[in-house]
């Protein structure tokens, strides 16, 4: 009986479990639905990622049997990986490119598209339908295009001019790959934006117009911060993707030529599937882990905005 009361205590109470059941109790028709995806999503995700970091201190050959404990000897090993830091550095340099390009043309897009007097829906699928594609296929396609007998080659010979060895070339290669991921992704972050832009009250443009402002005015004290929130979540979302980058270079370049374009996706593909380190390569991934946190952090810090308009 004291274990029933004791137990109705902690029910009944103030405390943080007893407003989690109550709240269970309320809407657990709710709970019922979401719980296969949460089961996927707690196995795949969570559970995999503490797995990893188990993996991360042992040598774990998937032949070997013996998975003996070697503490930091994985992560001392990525540190020392000279290949690794240059995967590093031709990540960043994607990273770096990439997104604020993208992010800049998804808005400029969006903002068209917005005021566009004509053919809104036509105009936003065709720049959508890219963001639906695989992007295996995107690439394929793109390596034919970077062909020596693809568009852009014969373009450039038609105007008397020799093109380069797009995906051959050590100053081509990294652009290339940008140029290619800059088509795929701003028809996905053009739509955010326009939700972003169609959420903001007129109100605010007819305060803007009364006192004169004209549309850079406008734009640019009115539009951009109350887009701040929709700017963070893109810049985030966009500077997570580019760090995991990996189709697209693998497709089109292979990380080469001369490793130029290799990510640390592949350094962590390579170690993990092709030398069967998964020790080394979960180490790896943790390390890569640790970057996104902090940009992530930083981003959020910087850029997003409590306040609600």
């Amino acid at each position: 009986m004291q274990g029933v009361g004791a137990m109705r205590g902690l029910t009944q109470g103030p405390g943080l479990f007893a407003r989690f059941l109550k709240r269970m109790q309320k809407s657990w028709h709710g709970y019922v639905f979401i719980a296969p995806a949460m089961t996927i999503i707690i196995i795949f995700a969570y559970i995999a990622m503490v797995f990893s970091l188990y993996v991360s201190f042992h040598r774990w050959d998937i032949i070997n049997p013996d998975k003996p404990f070697v503490g930091f000897d994985h992560y001392l090993h990525a540190i020392d990986n000279k290949t690794l830091w240059n995967a590093f550095k031709n990540t960043a340099y994607f990273t770096f490119v990439a997104v604020p390009i993208i992010t800049v043309f998804s808005l400029c897009l969006a903002l068209w598209a917005h005021w566009a007097p004509r053919g809104r829906g036509f105009f936003r699928t065709v720049y959508f339908i890219p963001t639906i594609t695989p992007m295996v296929v995107v690439a394929l396609i793109w390596l034919w295009i970077y062909s020596p007998n693809g568009p852009f080659s014969q373009i450039l010979e038609l105007l008397s001019i020799s093109p380069p060895n797009w995906l051959n070339s050590m100053g081509w290669a990294m652009p290339a790959v940008i140029f290619m991921t800059i088509w795929a992704a701003v028809g996905y972050f053009m739509i955010i934006f326009i939700a972003g832009r169609e959420d903001i009250p007129p109100v605010y443009y007819d305060a803007a117009k009364v006192d004169g402002a004209n549309s850079w005015q406008q734009f640019w004290n009115v539009t951009l911060p109350l887009m701040r929130n929709s700017v963070a979540f893109v810049w985030v979302i966009l500077t997570i993707g580019s760090w995991q980058v990996f189709t697209q270079m693998f497709v089109l370049t292979r990380g080469g030529p001369n490793r130029a374009t290799e990510s640390v996706q592949q350094v962590i593909y390579q170690v993990a599937f092709e030398n069967f380190r998964m020790g080394r390569a979960a180490a790896i991934s943790w390390f890569l882990f640790a970057v996104i946190f902090i940009f992530t952090v930083f981003q959020l810090k910087l850029y997003r905005s409590r306040q609600l308009y």
